[in-house]
């Protein structure tokens, strides 16, 4: 009995091992605790990464993200953002400015012309923010009192504009004042292209949230493939509001269809066959003044066969665009039907409420999902 006991106890310790077994067995249990260290960091992180095409709204859900859970922007935050501000009312009298050119719209007041072709030759997009002095603030505020210029407005359209050039114009009286604050819904609407990859970290729940947002514009990516591995979720953003407008790099390519072309092309990417994908189908306030201003979807997108003036349909059709290019995405893979989490969200990444019960949403959902998909 007793030598049947030390049989036992030899067998289980390991003491009837080769070398080689012995070394094998080392290298598993090393394997085996790494695994852990592994699975214990995944839980304690999801990796969040932004993608859509240019000016769809990334860079406003990032800073959203830092209203909501990182407590705000400090200080030298506020100064830098109220530069952005400058900077956008110059980017956005230039673009009018140029467009009054091209589209031979007179100017009510034609000594505007002069003033403006300066500044309409040498601004640059990637240029630092700068502080516009009190004579150039008060050029823009003429150009935007121009009855002219309210006409070029009105055909935006068939410029590239920035989509909050009207609000911070509105509130030039505002800005000109030396003693003018910036406040979070001016930084909200503020506009920086992104180049390269920006990361944001926040504690959400005992878990870091790393956020990862990179450049739209199509020279941009290219760089987005660093940032592919390891990803737990995909947040793709597309603009509702786009659909009669063009791509700033290519002038003939309708921006809806670019953006339905790159998420499928995602959707298709090896390195995402396991992700959650999240789309944001954004800018939802000036999708409905573009509807009910009068510019018909059907005009720029023939397959939609709903009634005009309706924002309700709208929506549905655009939402049911991406969700079929999601199935075709994957019957072309070879696959069949995707069964990885996908939700959709109407968003206007401006609205800090919103943003914030969607987020809600989808921490209530996808990273529990995203923890059951690792079995961790």
């Amino acid at each position: 009995m007793a030598e049947l006991c030390l049989q036992f106890f030899s067998l289980c310790c390991g003491g009837n091992q080769t070398p080689e077994e012995a070394e094998q067995s080392k290298r598993d249990k090393a394997i085996d605790r790494q695994i852990s260290k592994s699975k214990a960091a995944m839980r304690k992180e999801q990796k969040i990464l932004l993608l859509g095409t240019g000016e769809c709204g990334k860079s406003t859900f990032i800073k959203q993200m830092r209203i909501i859970l990182g407590g705000g922007f400090p200080e030298d935050q506020y100064e830098y953002y109220l530069r952005v501000v400058h900077k956008n009312l110059l980017q956005a009298a230039t673009s009018l400015a140029a467009a009054m050119e091209s589209l031979s719209i007179p100017y009510q007041d034609p000594s505007l012309a002069d003033e403006l072709s300066p500044y309409v030759d040498i601004f640059d997009e990637n240029s630092e923010p700068e502080m516009l002095q009190p004579n150039e603030l008060n050029m823009i505020k003429r150009l935007w009192a121009d009855k002219g210029v309210m006409d070029c407005y009105d055909r935006r359209r068939e410029y590239q504009l920035l989509d909050s050039a009207k609000y911070f114009l509105d509130k030039i009286s505002k800005i000109e004042n030396p003693n003018f604050r910036v406040e979070l819904q001016d930084i909200l609407r503020t506009r920086v292209r992104t180049t390269g990859i920006i990361e944001e970290v926040f504690n959400v729940d005992k878990i870091n949230l790393r956020i990862i947002d990179v450049g739209g514009q199509r020279r941009e990516r290219r760089k987005w493939i660093h940032s592919f591995e390891g990803v737990t979720s995909v947040i793709f953003l597309a603009s509702l509001s786009e659909y009669d407008m063009f791509l700033q790099e290519c002038k003939t390519k309708n921006r809806t269809e670019e953006s339905l072309q790159l998420f499928k092309e995602l959707v298709k990417y090896p390195h995402f066959r396991q992700t959650s994908f999240i789309l944001f189908l954004n800018k939802t306030d000036l999708f409905t003044e573009k509807v009910m201003g009068g510019t018909h979807i059907s005009d720029y997108i023939p397959a939609y066969q709903g009634p005009q003036f309706d924002t309700a349909k709208g929506r549905d059709f655009f939402r049911s665009l991406f969700i079929d290019a999601r199935e075709e995405a994957f019957i072309e893979s070879g696959e069949a039907s995707p069964t990885t989490p996908f939700f959709v969200h109407f968003t206007c990444a401006t609205d800090t409420q919103s943003v914030r019960n969607i987020f809600d949403s989808i921490r209530a959902t996808v990273f529990c999902s995203n923890l059951e998909t690792m079995a961790l």
